[in-house]
């Protein structure tokens, strides 16, 4: 009796050793099996190890009372519950709004971009003064003196006056010829509708009467070339496109060129000649120029019609826009653009030898749908390419088909716009370097006086309303390495833990766990080989023991 007694106040001073002491002792008067008495202590002192995430060893300590080891669970699961609603808004704007656009700079100079490419069409395209001359040089001689062969190549090449894409109405009166007699049509077969159209286009001595540039006079075919476009053939100010300006691109380091300051004085002005009287006789359109204003290494932009008599002033602003290297991670539909250098992208298509521009990847995905619909292409309004030219059998096609060629359908549109059956769907992106020019037009009658001695005409001025421009950037909210960054110190808020603590507890959850329940589990399974059973001693009372 008195070495049970002192034993129990030895023990008595280490609250462990007591512990272990009252569970070898049972006062519910059942023996625990040793196998469950290894299992709590092993666990306990493993538990005892999670250091890295605040409060879950005192869980696991013998020397814990209930309500305690409650109020910390609870305190953890909500600190879990907070850490969840937190780490879920952050997944979603990495994954659904990864981006934001801020503005990069206020005052980007204008010199550091090109001027405007200022491309002119006249709204008849065609000098009807040359038709004469044109039809017996491209027509064979037996068809020079058919009244039926000679009426359709005047109406073909009338045709192409006031024809663009998407507006083929022009060619109208073919489709008449070919209900009669398909065989006319196909007898012109030969005849390259596009060296006629360059033939009769207007040369720029014809167009301009004055140019200047910068405030100083130049010769006007100096400063203008022709080139082809989705209104036909034009005469082009700064441009690239023609030989002329492909020349010099790679001769002058400064073309195209800029300005270095605002106002009418630092730009463009040209007077138009529209010469009505040398206008085709079968065209009945409303008379004067058509102006597009884009970007260098632009195929082709919309334009805007000027109406004859008029003295008009077009000022510019413009801003560029960008996208930050790393928005190349996320996919095209993300990030809404595609960089030029992405050749093998899927949805990279470009007009030949040129780089990527939304409006090249959409002029080249009209070129593919002509070719659907009719099997041929309208080359006057594109680079030279391996599509088979359109002839004067294939012009009824292009005119049955004219509302299919209307309809441009882009991404995203089908949510919002209900298309007809038929047209064109083209998954073109804006390219991720982005230069947009703004313009307003400001059109003023010209006197009258002018107007009587030189006829028709059209000044024009086009020139920079700022010294600066703004450019836009468009970069991720959340890098990986900023997405780790925010879990991590959201983790670290709410529940004190790391990298290596949430490693740690892992690691206590699916090992530590695992290993001593294994172990429990074949300790139960030799104990009921041998036959052991569980000993029921009779009940020891500490208290009558002292």
């Amino acid at each position: 009796m008195m070495l049970f007694e002192e034993n129990y106040k030895t023990v008595r001073r280490h609250s462990t050793k007591l512990q272990n002491f009252m569970m070898d002792v049972n006062v519910k008067g059942r023996m625990v099996t040793p196998a469950v008495t290894r299992f709590k202590r092993g666990l306990e002192d493993d538990a005892s190890r999670l250091q890295t995430v605040h409060g879950i060893e005192r869980v696991f300590q013998r020397t814990s009372r209930w309500i305690e080891r409650i109020l910390i669970v609870a305190a953890f699961i909500a600190a879990i519950y907070v850490f969840t609603q937190i780490a879920l808004s952050i997944a979603h704007i990495y994954r659904y709004k990864p981006m934001q656009t801020v503005i990069s700079d206020l005052h980007y100079p204008i010199f550091k971009i090109p001027f405007p490419e200022i491309t002119i069409c006249n709204q008849n395209r065609l000098n009807w003064q040359r038709y004469e001359e044109a039809k017996e040089k491209f027509l064979l001689a037996q068809h020079l003196t058919s009244h039926e062969h000679e009426e359709i190549f005047r109406r073909a090449v009338n045709a192409y006056d006031t024809m663009r894409f998407g507006h083929f109405q022009s060619v109208k009166e073919l489709t008449k010829f070919q209900e009669g007699s398909s065989e006319l049509l196909q007898d012109l077969d030969y005849v390259n509708l596009t060296h006629v159209v360059e033939f009769m286009a207007w040369r720029c001595n014809e167009m301009f009467s004055h140019c200047s540039w910068l405030n100083a006079t130049h010769d006007c075919c100096e400063l203008f070339t022709q080139r082809r476009s989705q209104k036909g053939l034009c005469l082009s100010f700064n441009t690239i496109e023609s030989k002329e300006g492909a020349l010099k691109h790679q001769q002058d380091p400064y073309y195209p060129w800029s300005v270095v300051n605002f106002g009418d004085s630092n730009g463009l002005y040209v007077r138009i000649n529209i010469r009505e009287d040398w206008h085709s006789p079968l065209s009945h359109n409303d008379k004067g120029i058509l102006v597009m204003i884009n970007e260098p290494y632009v195929w082709s932009y919309i334009h805007r019609e000027i109406p004859t008599n008029t003295h008009t002033y077009i000022s510019i602003d413009a801003f560029l826009r960008t996208h930050h290297i790393n928005t190349r991670f996320f996919s095209n539909d993300v990030r809404q653009c595609i960089f030029e250098d992405e050749l093998k992208n899927l949805f990279y298509k470009s007009l030949p030898n040129r780089q990527y521009m939304y409006e090249n990847c959409q002029a080249q995905c009209e070129q593919e749908y002509t070719m659907e619909f009719c099997n041929c292409s309208v080359d006057l309004f594109y680079p030279p390419s391996i599509f088979p030219p359109c002839r004067i059998k294939d012009l009824p096609c292009l005119y049955r088909n004219d509302e299919k060629l209307k309809v441009f359908e882009q991404v995203g549109e089908t949510d919002f716009v209900k298309f007809s059956s038929g047209g064109m769907y083209c998954p073109c992106y804006m390219n991720c370097k982005s230069l947009r020019y703004l313009s307003d037009y400001r059109i003023q009658n010209l006197a009258k006086p002018q107007m009587e001695q030189n006829g028709s005409e059209i000044e024009l001025s086009v020139y920079f309303l700022w010294s600066t421009i703004k450019v836009y950037q468009t970069r991720p909210i959340y890098t990986f390495i900023d997405l780790m960054a925010s879990l991590g110190g959201v983790a670290g808020l709410c529940v004190g833990s790391s990298l290596l603590g949430i490693m740690e507890f892992l690691y206590f959850i699916i090992f530590d766990i695992s290993k001593h329940l294994l172990v429990y589990l074949k300790t139960i399974k030799k104990s009921k080989e041998r036959g052991t059973v569980d000993v029921k001693p009779k009940h020891i009372d500490v208290k009558e023991c002292l």
